[in-house]
């Protein structure tokens, strides 16, 4: 009889443990919530899946702003606004002197230097006694006035999210190389997870794929793909 009792109570308390785990944790993603979350990240590596540039890395800073637009049970359908105060695009370049002049036994490197960005990464080839690899990083800034999210198990503390956005980003020279355009335009499609830390702030880490493209408005668009790893803290209102 008592081990009875002590197998039910057992029982009765893994059962309340359950029930307190799977309760509803928060309700900030319900029709009309307002979101606003300041996010940043960055990608080592730039693949070639859509862009054609190679070994670029992303570096970018910003605030959103997320409104519910409809909300079930189960999935919250969000409308996101971006702003870009910092964006930083690191790319491999290629440094060559102006003047080079030739005799019978060398070459002599006059003038001064000339910096260029280029499509593939040249680091680690040698490109003779004028001209070396480097790195030069380009500041930017924008915006992504458009984009959507998609929280899963929105009432849990824990919420699967995917979001896609487009945007502009203005680079204070050309981007990825000359004559393409210093003003590009962007689009994202990315998953994550969100985690409340209370009823009312969450911490979001997910993964982006960020492309840059001119869409052709200038002769040269070679592009930039981004593998964007990032993290974002978010009010709930």
């Amino acid at each position: 009889m008592t081990l009875r009792i002590l197998a039910l109570a057992v029982l009765f308390t893994i059962g309340t443990a359950f029930a307190q785990i799977t309760t509803n944790y928060t309700d900030a993603f319900h029709t009309g919530g307002n979101e606003y979350q300041v996010w940043g990240g960055y990608s080592p590596t730039s693949p070639t899946w859509i862009g054609k540039t190679e070994a670029r890395r992303l570096f970018m800073a910003g605030a959103g702003w997320r409104r519910v637009i409809l909300a079930s049970n189960s999935v919250a359908w969000k409308f996101t606004v971006d702003i870009v105060p910092v964006a930083l695009l690191s790319q491999p370049t290629i440094v060559a002197s102006q003047g080079i002049t030739l005799n019978a036994q060398s070459e002599t490197c006059n003038g001064g230097q000339v910096v260029s960005e280029t499509v593939k990464d040249f680091n680690g080839i040698d490109l003779g006694p004028c001209a070396h690899p480097g790195r030069r990083t380009t500041y930017g800034i924008g915006f992504a006035p458009v984009g959507f999210e998609f929280n899963f198990r929105r009432k849990h503390r824990i919420q699967p999210v995917l979001g896609i956005n487009a945007g502009l980003l203005h680079f204070t020279r050309d981007v990825p190389i000359d004559h393409s355009m210093a003003t590009n335009f962007t689009f994202s499609w990315s998953g994550g997870v969100q985690i409340f830390t209370s009823e009312s702030r969450s911490v979001t880490i997910g993964y982006r794929f960020h492309h840059i493209s001119n869409a052709n408005a200038s002769n040269v668009n070679p592009g930039v793909d981004s593998n964007f790893i990032y993290a974002g803290y978010s009010f709930h209102r």
